[in-house]
C-alpha cells in the first residue's frame, strides 16, 4: 500500500470512529472530527514526535485541541497511537470516562483543558514561549494547535497571533480547519482561504493554504512547517469540508455537535467502506530528554517556599508593593516561576520581579486574554 492510500485507510477509520462513538454516546460533533481527519492522519503518521509510554517526557511535540468540541478526533488519534483501547473509546461522554466530552488532563495526552473557543492558540502560545526560554532543555519541541474556523472570530487568537510573531515563536504550528460552517450558519469567511492568509500574514506569520483533503499537499505543508527557519510561526490553512466522506453530512449545515441516529449512522459507515480496524500510527519517538546541565529537569513535585519581610511598626506600604517584593523573593527560590504583565508592571510592582529575573518575566501588553492562556500553556510545562 503506497503512502497516500495508508492515509486515506487511516483517515477513513478515524472518521468511522468518530461516528460511531458519537452515536454511542448519543451526543458529540462527529463532523467537526471528520473534517480535520485527513490533516491530522498525516501529521500523527508523519511528523508528530510523541513517546506514548511517557506523556511527561519533556520533549515530547505538544498537540493542542483548541476546537475542542472535537474530542472524539483526539481520542481517536491516541487510540490509534497504542494510548488506549479501543474499547475505551465506546466510553466517551458517559459518566465516569475520562472521555470527556471537552478534553481535560484527566486524559493523559490532553495537557490542558480545551473547548471554550478561542484559547488554543494562546495556550500553545504559552508552550511555545516555554520551551524556547528553556535553556536546559536542548532539544526543542513542536507545539501543534488545531483551530476551527469558527473561533478565528475570537479577538484572542488574534492577541495570541500578535504575541507568537512579538516572541518569533517559530516551534509554533497553527492548523486552521476552514470548513466554512459553524454552528447556526456559514463561519465569518467560509472557504475564502486567502482572507485568513492576509490576516495571519499581516500578524507576522508564514501561512500556507493548501487543500486539506489532498494528502499531497497536506504532507508538503507539514514538511515545510517542522522545516521552518525563519524568525515566524507557522500556520497551516487548510480548506475541508465539514462532514468528508459522507454525501449526506459533506458540506451540510446545520450538523454541527449532531451525533447520528443508528439508521443514519449505519448508512455513513457503508458510504465510508469498510477499512481494517486494527489500523495503528506509529509515532516517531522524541530523543531521550538531554539537558544542557546534568542537573537540569524539573522536579516530580514543587514545594512553595517560604520567604519572609519585616516592615516597621507604624510604616504604611501598599499591599501591590509587598506583592512585587514578595514575588520577586519567591522566584529566588523557585526557579520555576514566571511573571507575566500586562503593561502594568509600575503598578502592580511586578517590576520587582523583572529586575531580578528578566529572563522569566512575560511582557504580554494589554491583552489580558492572552496573558492568562499563556500563562496556561506555561503552566502545563511545569512553570
Amino acid at each position: 500500500m503506497d503512502k497516500s492510500s495508508d492515509w486515506k485507510a487511516k483517515a477513513t477509520l478515524i472518521r468511522r470512529l468518530a461516528l460511531t462513538t458519537t452515536t454511542e454516546a448519543g451526543s458529540g460533533h462527529p463532523t467537526s472530527c471528520m473534517s480535520a481527519a485527513d490533516l491530522a492522519t498525516v501529521l500523527f503518521d508523519n511528523y508528530f514526535t510523541y513517546d506514548v509510554q511517557n506523556p511527561k517526557n519533556p520533549t515530547n511535540d505538544r498537540f493542542v485541541l483548541s476546537k475542542g468540541h472535537a474530542s472524539a478526533l483526539l481520542y481517536t488519534l491516541f487510540a490509534m497511537s497504542r494510548g488506549l483501547a479501543m474499547e475505551e473509546l465506546m466510553t466517551l461522554r458517559k459518566f465516569g470516562s475520562r472521555l470527556e466530552g471537552h478534553p481535560s488532563p484527566n486524559f493523559p495526552y490532553a495537557e490542558v483543558t480545551t473547548g471554550s473557543l478561542g484559547q488554543g492558540l494562546s495556550i500553545g502560545a504559552g508552550m511555545s514561549f516555554g520551551f524556547a526560554q528553556d535553556k536546559a532543555l536542548s532539544q526543542k519541541p513542536k507545539v501543534y494547535v488545531l483551530l476551527g474556523d469558527g473561533e478565528l472570530a475570537e479577538g484572542s487568537v488574534w492577541e495570541a497571533a500578535n504575541f507568537a510573531s512579538y516572541y518569533r515563536l517559530n516551534n509554533l504550528i497553527a492548523i486552521a480547519d476552514i470548513n466554512g460552517l459553524g454552528q447556526s450558519q456559514e463561519t465569518m469567511f467560509n472557504r475564502h482561504l486567502e482572507e485568513y492568509v492576509q490576516r495571519f500574514s499581516a500578524f507576522g506569520w508564514k501561512a500556507f493554504a493548501i487543500d486539506g483533503h489532498d494528502f499531497n499537499e497536506i504532507d508538503k505543508a507539514f514538511s515545510l512547517a517542522v522545516g521552518n527557519k525563519t524568525d515566524k510561526p507557522f500556520i497551516i490553512i487548510a480548506k475541508t469540508q465539514k462532514g468528508k466522506g459522507v454525501s449526506f453530512l459533506e458540506g451540510k449545515d446545520l450538523w454541527h455537535g449532531k451525533p447520528l441516529k443508528k439508521e443514519e449512522l449505519e448508512k455513513a459507515l457503508l458510504e465510508l467502506g469498510e477499512v481494517d480496524d486494527g489500523l495503528k500510527f506509529t509515532l516517531k519517538k522524541p530523543a531521550a530528554p538531554t539537558f544542557a546541565k546534568a542537573s537540569a529537569g524539573k522536579p516530580a513535585q514543587l514545594v512553595a517556599p517560604t520567604v519572609h519581610v519585616s516592615y516597621k511598626k507604624g510604616e504604611e506600604i501598599g499591599t501591590r508593593e509587598v506583592y512585587g517584593e514578595i514575588l520577586a523573593k519567591l522566584a529566588d527560590k523557585n526557579p520555576f516561576i514566571y511573571a507575566l504583565d500586562g503593561d502594568v508592571k509600575n503598578s502592580t510592582y511586578s517590576q520587582d520581579f523583572k529586575k531580578v529575573h528578566p529572563d522569566r518575566f512575560v511582557e504580554c501588553f494589554i491583552a489580558e486574554q492572552n496573558m492568562v492562556g499563556v500563562a496556561t500553556g506555561l503552566a502545563s510545562l511545569g512553570n
